[in-house]
């Protein structure tokens, strides 16, 4: 990656994440983006080491998985009495999914884990461009 392109993920990532200031007063919405940033990392994570991929649809098909957890809870919460589907709780999981997994394609993109089988061994490294 040029560093031209180390600055646009860097601007990406504060861009989507400067937002979530103003809601730092709800914690649920924190909760709601902070879980969905895990679930974004973790699936796009998978979905580096395990397909062919490339880096776009690792990030959408990792967005997608990351925000489905958010529709479940919100489906329930919309069959509850008194409670309803909040879609603005909806639109902080796909945020928060997406800054997952662009922040984990960036740093999977950066290591390189090798496993040899035979000896059960794990070499993990580091891969940064100078």
């Amino acid at each position: 990656m040029t560093n031209k392109g180390k600055v646009k993920t860097i601007l990406t990532i504060f861009l989507l994440l400067f937002p979530l200031s103003s809601f730092a007063s709800d914690k649920n919405i924190v909760l709601h983006f902070g879980l969905s940033t895990i679930l974004g990392g973790a699936a796009e994570s998978y979905l580096h080491y395990e397909t062919h991929l490339g880096s776009p649809e690792r990030i959408l098909y990792g967005t997608l998985i990351g925000s489905i957890p958010g529709l479940a809870k919100e489906v329930m919460d919309s069959s509850q009495e008194g409670n309803h589907f909040s879609g603005s709780e909806m639109a902080v999981d796909v945020a928060g999914a997406f800054v997952g997994a662009v922040i984990a394609n960036f740093v999977n993109s950066k290591i390189q884990i090798n496993v040899d089988s035979h000896r059960r061994k794990v070499t993990v490294s580091l891969l940064y461009e100078f």
